[in-house]
């Protein structure tokens, strides 16, 4: 498993397809779209690098907690109870407790314009989805059934399959 600094560095690295015109003001702003240029993403952006370095101080603390299902604390945890800590604690946002109600927010971003915040969902069953959040070069942070709070890659085999959309969150929606 990676650790946290190798994961920073990791990501880091993957800022450079990131928009220098995101605005630096997330009291306006948290998510906005219309603030990433898709023409100047190509360069790293002060919004995105604080954004990811919120996420990752976050995964930091939280990496291993193990997976209860309807836990929301350090005792156990699921996955959408994890999406709400990290905005709230991160950022200050309250998120719905359930996927459900969680993949309403926002707009729809498609797999290839993916920015580190965006909420990734997996469709598990006929009735259950999963949650994580984006975190950059085809990562995502989310509390697994198997392994807890984690970092998983896009592509891994099941991921691939069960991989549903990506929701890009406004602040006055949350």
């Amino acid at each position: 498993m990676l650790n946290i600094f190798t994961l920073f560095i990791f990501v880091l690295t993957a800022l450079s397809v990131f928009s220098a015109t995101a605005s630096t003001n997330t009291k306006q702003a948290f998510f906005n779209p219309s603030l990433v240029s898709k023409k100047t993403s190509d360069k790293p952006g002060n919004n995105d690098t604080q954004r990811l370095k919120k996420i990752l101080d976050h995964y930091g603390e939280w990496e291993g907690v193990r997976y209860k299902f309807g836990g929301n604390s350090r005792n156990g945890i699921d996955c959408s109870a994890y999406m709400q800590r990290v905005f709230k604690d991160g950022f200050s946002f309250s998120l719905p407790r359930t996927s459900h109600e969680q993949i309403k927010l926002g707009s729809r971003v498609a797999k290839d314009d993916l920015i580190a915040g965006d909420l990734i969902f997996f469709k598990t069953s006929e009735q259950e989805r999963h949650v994580g959040v984006y975190v950059g070069d085809g990562k995502f942070l989310h509390a697994s059934v198997k392994v807890g709070v984690t970092v998983s890659k896009l592509d891994n085999q099941y991921w691939k399959t069960k991989y549903d959309q990506a929701r890009r969150i406004n602040h006055t929606e949350t």
